[in-house]
């Protein structure tokens, strides 16, 4: 149960740039992305390499995540949940993304911004 109290929740709170989430109201309520680690705040070991575990509830057609860290190039991740290893980051402060996709590629909504610090 640790890991139920450093539970970060996120929800698409928008500031991605160029966000092209789909149009339609569902009557559901907004996907959300769970990130169970690395909490926001945290400060990791520069130039570890560190583990993102997450997953996406109610992403209504949703099919895969991109993880990017940073202005880094975003990693495809074909799960909805699971653990995804990240290289080791240089010293400072970090920014973790996550959003969900749908099979054609457009935003669901889902999305989830983790502020770390390596040192």
């Amino acid at each position: 149960m640790p890991a139920l109290l450093a539970l970060s929740l996120l929800t698409a709170c928008g500031g991605e740039d160029k966000l092209d989430f789909q149009s339609g109201d569902s009557g559901l309520p907004p996907p959300l992305i769970e990130v169970y680690e690395p909490v926001n705040g945290s400060v990791i070991s520069a130039y570890s390499d560190f583990v993102v575990d997450y997953a996406v509830v109610r992403g209504k057609g949703g099919d895969y995540v991109e993880i990017r860290v940073d202005k880094q190039k975003a990693m495809r991740v074909n799960s909805l949940e699971g653990r995804h290893l990240i290289k080791g980051l240089a010293p400072g402060r970090h920014t973790l993304l996550i959003v969900e996709h749908v099979a054609d590629g457009k935003k669901t909504g889902g999305m989830a911004r983790i502020e770390i610090t390596a040192e």
